[in-house]
């Protein structure tokens, strides 16, 4: 399974880079991808690198097929997102607007679910990151507050706090890599969708507040 999961993984990889081309143009509904554009062969080895070693590793652990099957989707939905956003400084709303809906649709519907839990995650997600885009105009569009909303419906409180948090660290960190490096400075503006992305990531596959914060806040 191992190595089924590596070649599958690879092919997404090939698949979502062609699809963060694909989408763009179709979302703008012409012949042209916007202007502001990042475009490497590194970004485009490294997505095919990390889907093959992501979904070997997903792969090869023991779960429900349809389970394997939602969180196959969601890290190819997370890091296509990141690649578009890298690339093109999009996050497209023909991608988050569906996955909202599917979110809310599969955790209502999940045994025993929270839906307080999860309108909480939402709605601190929606609160931080419309109070930076508020307070900081440019830094942050409307596309990353619509990310960290879905994120913090994906997760619930109080496990999308572990989620957000790595995500803006990492974020902080490369602005400030960027400007002790001189290759920025206090108006340079990032990508944030690759940084949302990556907390999500990780989160879903190692989450502590649960261990840490469950026990106070309850299940």
């Amino acid at each position: 399974m191992i190595i089924l999961g590596a070649v599958a993984g690879g092919l997404i990889g090939l698949g979502l880079n062609w699809a963060a081309d694909f989408l763009p143009r179709y979302a703008a509904s012409g012949p042209a991808l916007p202007s502001k554009s990042f475009r490497s062969p590194w970004v485009t080895c490294a997505v095919v690198l990390l889907s093959a070693i992501l979904f070997a590793w997903l792969w090869s652990q023991s779960a429900p097929a349809l389970t394997l099957f939602l969180l196959t989707l969601l890290c190819a939905f997370l890091i296509l997102v990141a690649v578009i956003d890298l690339r093109y400084r999009l996050v497209l709303n023909v991608l988050v607007f569906p996955a909202m809906a599917l979110t809310l649709l599969i955790r209502y519907t999940a045994p025993g679910a929270n839906m307080l839990a999860v309108l909480l995650g939402g709605a601190f997600g929606f609160a931080i990151f419309a109070l930076a885009a508020f307070l900081r105009p440019g830094e942050l569009g409307g596309g990353d507050v619509k990310l960290a909303t879905l994120i913090g419906w994906m997760f619930g409180f109080p496990d999308a706090l572990w989620a957000l948090m790595i995500g803006v660290l990492a974020g902080g960190a490369i602005a400030v890599l960027m400007l002790t490096t001189h290759r920025g400075n206090a108006k340079s503006q990032i990508p944030y969708a690759p940084f949302l992305c990556l907390g999500a990531l990780i989160a879903l596959f190692y989450n502590p507040v649960s261990a840490i914060l469950h026990p106070f806040v309850g299940h």
